[in-house]
């Protein structure tokens, strides 16, 4: 198994012990799952700068495809190639062990298409009596609070106060997105 540079990785991951490569790959799944950074120092004498980025990479991609293609032990195995027994264990252990976060985390990054993105809502709805021009009004109005987060999760709120025709222009929108989201996804 090569990577994109024509580098063999299999020769760089048996450079650590079976113990090393199963926590490097919970780290690295932690990276995917939770940004926990990545720490070069442990493994300095194993590897160089640039052999630790084919390893992180390689791992990195295994461990997202395997995930999202669904791949069995048997598939899992066949993409590591040579790669000793024990060693395949470990990585398929990992992928069992992490399966939801990583799943979670894979979905999540997916979802996030945009810069922000809707985290939460509450609605509220207000029937109006009156106002200072009319004294018998009787309109019904929605508050509408957005709590949106964006890429660097912080999290704002965005508040909509919206009558009826604004209500139903808003639903009409979302109708459309949610139909050309479907499309996509089909």
């Amino acid at each position: 198994m090569a990577d994109a540079t024509g580098v063999d990785v299999i020769t760089l991951f048996t450079k650590c012990s079976v113990g090393e490569l199963n926590a490097l790959c919970h780290t690295i799944a932690g990276n995917i799952s939770s940004r926990q950074p990545l720490d070069y120092n442990a493994y300095s004498k194993l590897w160089s700068l640039e052999e630790w980025w084919n390893v992180t990479e390689s791992i990195h991609s295994l461990l997202k495809l395997s995930i999202k293609n669904s791949w069995t032990k048997d598939e899992i195995f066949g993409k590591l190639g040579t790669l000793p027994d024990d060693y395949k264990q470990t990585f398929m252990e990992v992928v069992s062990v992490r399966r939801e976060d990583l799943r979670k985390s894979l979905l999540a990054s997916t979802a996030s298409i945009s810069q922000t993105v809707l985290a939460d809502f509450d609605w509220q709805m207000k029937l109006v009596m009156s106002s200072d021009k009319l004294s018998s009004l009787h309109a019904p109005l929605l508050n509408l609070d957005l709590q949106v987060a964006d890429c660097n999760n912080q999290n704002r709120v965005v508040s909509l106060e919206l009558d009826r025709t604004d209500l139903k222009k808003l639903i009409t929108s979302l109708e459309g997105a949610g139909k050309a989201v479907q499309q996509l996804s089909s």
